[in-house]
């Protein structure tokens, strides 16, 4: 339940960033914000919500042994040295239920924020469409600003920012909520409904932090092509962007993702492709793809004699890149959230080699984000897909690589 939406990194290769914009923003010490340092995706508990055989989501969406998250498991994060958590919560149950249901629905997620700053953690409530139920996937949550499902998001919004705001109240709580997970749309077409996500949760709440995020899945291009004018003067904002590059390594082995068919991808890149494209030829054979599949398994093999050479200082371009564009805005440092990053597990990763390119890269991703004063939450605590970090996908602890990887505590 936990793997990544298939169409993040597309066959583009290792793109540039777009040009950065330089328009003002409003300076600040950032004092208005959390400060918000080292976190973790929590997906198993209010995510992917459970829905029924007939399509609907049943009394109770999360109620099931996979959404149990208990004390132990929030002392274990905390004791690794996470200071936050990015709560991901499924947005189709809190648009379909009404009532009694949905203030059930509410304060079990109140609930929840409340457990976890007892457990001395802060908190970014994140608004995470599932595909599990189509009636509120992604795509049709995001259809327009005028669209049935994009207004109920904005009663959403506003509704959560007051209550948010309401349970802070009192509580030396680092606490924020981001409107909305990595649309699947153009920044221009993201655009007027950030805007208009922007003003609901404002009209909620004009104290709570908010975190905003570009379109074309909270890629740093579009992060850095927003139009900031109807922000200006709020310094109670974070700015997100997610990084999984290079895909060919972190999403090998994703079911649905062009790396699918990819094996063996090792980071950093050595200077021949030739032993990854073997590889992943032997991969592609054992799959027995054929018709569309077959074709874009070719077509992202291809893509490995670009990759070969790939390292930290490609991987730093956009680390520089976001940290212009924030020098520009005059915003903080801490102003910017690594929201996302992470690396699929395959057989491959259990190798020594595997392991080491792994260990690696989350070192490198987050040694970089902290070296430019950035906030980070890596992808994900626990539960199947492959990007768990728990040990065994459990936990409740990390394993001796991950904690290394991570600059994390030793139990």
């Amino acid at each position: 339940m936990t793997s990544r939406r298939s169409v993040l990194g597309g066959l583009a290769g290792i793109a540039a960033l777009a040009s950065l914009g330089t328009r003002p923003g409003a300076a600040g010490t950032g004092s208005d914000i959390p400060l918000f340092r080292r976190g973790i995706g929590v997906s198993h508990a209010l995510g992917w919500a459970q829905v029924e055989a007939g399509g609907s989501y049943g009394e109770a969406p999360f109620s099931g042994p996979r959404f149990r998250f208990d004390q132990t498991q929030r002392q274990a994060i905390r004791a690794a040295g996470f200071d936050f958590v990015r709560l991901a919560v499924d947005v189709g149950p809190f648009l379909a239920f009404t009532g009694v249901a949905r203030d059930k629905l509410d304060e079990l997620l109140l609930g929840t924020v409340r457990d976890l700053i007892d457990a001395d953690l802060g908190v970014i409530v994140d608004l995470h469409p599932s595909a599990m139920n189509p009636a509120y996937r992604p795509a049709a949550l995001t259809a327009g600003v005028q669209t049935a499902n994009f207004q109920a998001v904005l009663v959403l919004l506003q509704r959560l920012a007051g209550q948010l705001e309401r349970l802070a109240q009192g509580r030396a709580a680092r606490l924020a909520l981001e409107l909305m997970n990595e649309p699947e749309l153009p920044q221009a077409a993201w655009q007027p409904m950030l805007e208009a996500a922007y003003r609901a949760a404002r009209s909620g709440s004009a104290t709570l932090p908010l975190v905003l995020g570009g379109g074309s899945m909270n890629a740093a291009e579009a992060l850095t092509a927003l139009d900031m004018r109807p922000f200006a003067g709020d310094t109670r904002l974070i700015y997100t962007y997610h990084d999984y590059s290079p895909w060919q390594f972190t999403h090998q082995g994703v079911r649905g993702n062009p790396a699918f068919a990819l094996d063996a991808i090792a980071y950093p890149a050595p200077s021949s492709a030739e032993a990854m494209i073997a590889a992943s030829r032997r991969r592609t054979k054992e799959l027995a793809l054929d018709g569309p599949a077959l074709v874009q398994a070719g077509q992202a093999k291809r893509t490995l004699a670009r990759y070969a050479g790939f390292d930290r200082s490609i991987l730093e371009q956009t680390f520089r890149q976001v940290s212009a564009w924030r020098s520009a805005q005059r915003l903080p440092t801490h102003a910017i959230l690594l929201g996302e990053f992470g690396v699929h597990r395959t057989p491959f990763m259990n190798t020594p080699e595997g392991a080491a390119a792994r260990e690696r890269w989350l070192r490198d991703m987050r040694e970089l984000a902290e070296a430019h004063g950035f906030a980070w939450a890596c992808w994900t605590y626990v539960g199947p897909g492959g990007f768990a970090l728990a040990e065994d996908e459990t936990g409740p602890g990390f394993d001796a690589a991950t904690r290394r990887a991570l600059g994390l505590q030793s139990p």
